[in-house]
């Protein structure tokens, strides 16, 4: 099992969640569309060759953003990844991939 997380723009929210539930993201046990995400404040510099969503070659842009976070099993990683990249606006899209230890799956 592995948690992904998304960087993306407030406007792409639904398209992302959409994607990647139906690449086979977000599903736990009897449960589907299982998602988190929250409002960061997030900074970049955009440099020579670019071709940004959001800011200026050589300016610092400040923007909100939202992370998305799900789980999703090992079968279906590479599809939900493939997902996200493709309804992703970002030229560089931030996606982070963590296995999780199987200890957090024990019985309570």
């Amino acid at each position: 099992m592995y948690k992904i997380q998304v960087y993306l723009p407030p406007e792409s929210l639904r398209k992302i969640r959409k994607a990647v539930e139906q690449a086979g993201g977000g599903k736990i046990g009897n449960y589907k569309g299982c998602m988190s995400w929250w409002k960061v404040r997030s900074s970049w510099i955009t440099m020579d060759g670019a071709h940004p969503y959001n800011g200026k070659i050589g300016e610092r842009t400040e923007a909100e953003e939202y992370i998305l976070q799900c789980r999703v099993d090992e079968a279906h990683l590479p599809a939900v990844v493939s997902a996200i990249k493709k309804a992703h606006p970002y030229e560089e899209p931030v996606v982070d991939v963590v296995k999780l230890d199987e200890k957090s799956f024990l019985p309570v």
